[in-house]
């Protein structure tokens, strides 16, 4: 965070994805969607990210997403590319979009590559004869589970955001949500 703001730039707001944009669509991402209407309703005019992957790994979907910001005059800086899609400039504009289809194509091929690697290994454990996938006895049952998050469950009564609870909490995101998933099963 340090290294952005001494970008120049006043850093407003933070968003952070904690899903994978490479097996969720840019509209099932709820950060980048806040993100996005944080954008709108403050009429904030630059966009900083940290690479072009955190938009997304799907190449259509981020190029789009950087059309529609283009549109509304938002001008989008990836920092670890030292690049501005600007709206308003048009001198390097070609060039800039080049450079970010290539590495937002690039940030797909690698997650491509990684699930089929995983897979990979996967088929041949099993082909060894080998365990893969959970430690044997490692479930919990849902009442043991919950009894182990009764602040989760007290914040969730309450109608808290998940961002709260974490911060209250310190659980993360995705153990909010199977708490609150455990509840609704009862």
């Amino acid at each position: 965070m340090k290294d952005l703001q001494e970008t120049g730039y006043q850093v407003v707001k933070v968003f952070s994805e904690k899903i994978s944009g490479f097996s969720k669509s840019l509209a099932e991402r709820q950060e980048l969607q806040k993100a996005l209407a944080y954008l709108d309703k403050e009429n904030v005019k630059y966009l900083l990210i940290h690479e072009i992957s955190r938009l997304g790994r799907n190449t259509t979907e981020v190029l789009n997403l950087l059309k529609e910001l283009e549109t509304k005059s938002v001008s989008v800086h990836v920092h670890n590319l030292g690049i501005t899609l600007s709206a308003e400039n048009d001198s390097n504009h070609i060039f800039t979009k080049l450079v970010i289809t290539i590495m937002a194509d690039l940030a797909r091929m690698e997650s491509e590559q990684l699930s089929l690697r995983i897979k990979s290994g996967i088929r041949s454990r099993k082909a060894q004869g080998l365990h893969t996938g959970r430690k044997v006895n490692s479930t919990e049952s849902r009442e043991k589970f919950l009894g182990k998050h009764k602040e989760v469950i007290k914040y969730l009564g309450l109608g808290r955001p998940y961002s709260e609870i974490t911060k209250l909490t310190g659980a993360a995101p995705y153990t909010i949500s199977k708490v609150k998933k455990a509840l609704a099963e009862e």
